[in-house]
């Protein structure tokens, strides 16, 4: 009997923090738990992934017993697909659009993805999917993301760190004026303080944010933008723009403080009004606390690995 195809996951070889990565990791890790034979693919044999704990199968391009059978399904990030490196790869290829806003610099040139090889798409996100259908040439399946199990492990207690936790995220446009306006409004508030998720591993942020109180975070081109989720899990109420993805789960005073892209100013205002009334509205950030916790249990690892399961077993047979 032949064997089944491999499903390898094409991984740049980077150790910028990204959940984007943490994803391809994870698809991996879940569809051997499931007894697909998955692995990540490098372009170095010796490149290891540092921010990220965590132990999947994985090949190298440059290991020289590296082979691919044409049965093999190779998923590429949006980011890459029109890489020759991938391009040349001689086996079924599938595109992972994680965010929106990454399809056409990832097309370059490019009119679409069935021009380049690429039979059909994953979807991170509703909201992604109903893109790909609309504007773009795949037939595509959402496969919900998911946010790493430590980060529901905390306490959901009120009682928290008077710290904000910050994502220093260079590419969001605001992410300067965001940092010039809170260090000048909480030098006058001297009980809190910002605490930035830089050089931290992954499992270092959730410890970070099952201490403080609020997560901010300005990004305006994100689809799951992770560390609003991430801070949900951890009982760390954000304040944030609603970065188009955030339709698909946020909502305003419900689960999170959200605000239009670019609305810096009424942000940073919220923000601090929720300082300066800390304890006396307590029950308000308990009750909203325990929704966004809500919100974050629906991307749990069980929901990605079903839809793993049902995409790979329908595509392979």
């Amino acid at each position: 009997m032949p064997s089944r195809p491999r499903i390898l996951y094409y991984t740049p070889d980077t150790n910028q923090p990204s959940w984007g990565i943490g994803m391809l990791y994870t698809h991996v890790r879940l569809l051997v738990e499931n007894g697909f034979d998955a692995r990540v693919l490098h372009r170095a044999s010796a490149f290891h992934l540092e921010w990220f704990d965590t132990e999947v199968p994985r090949e190298a391009l440059d290991d020289p017993d590296f082979h691919l059978s044409t049965d093999d399904v190779l998923v590429v990030p949006e980011v890459v697909v029109t890489r020759q490196v991938v391009r040349d790869l001689r086996c079924r290829r599938i595109v992972f659009v994680q965010g929106s806003s990454l399809i056409i610099p990832g097309l370059r040139e490019h009119a679409g993805y069935a021009g380049l090889g690429y039979e059909r798409a994953i979807a991170v996100m509703p909201h992604v999917g109903r893109i790909l259908e609309r504007h773009f040439d795949l037939p595509v399946t959402v496969i919900p993301p998911c946010i790493a199990p430590y980060f529901f492990d905390g306490p959901m207690a009120p009682a928290r760190e008077l710290q904000i936790a910050l994502y220093p995220k260079p590419m969001s446009e605001d992410q300067a004026n965001l940092e010039w306006l809170l260090r000048r409004g909480l030098a006058s508030r001297k009980d809190w303080r910002l605490v930035e998720l830089r050089g931290l591993s992954h499992r270092q942020v959730a410890a970070v944010m099952q201490q403080s109180a609020f997560h901010v975070n300005v990004n305006c081109q994100e689809s799951f933008n992770a560390t609003v989720p991430e801070a949900m899990a951890a009982g760390c109420i954000p304040v944030c723009y609603e970065a188009y993805g955030g339709q698909d789960f946020l909502r305003d005073g419900h689960n999170a403080y959200v605000f239009p892209n670019h609305h810096l100013y009424p942000l940073v205002e919220c923000l601090f009004e929720l300082i300066d009334e800390y304890a006396i509205r307590s029950e308000e950030l308990a009750a909203m606390r325990e929704r966004a916790f809500k919100t974050a249990a629906g991307y749990s690892e069980v929901h990605t690995a079903q839809a793993l399961v049902g995409f790979y077993g329908r595509l392979l047979g």
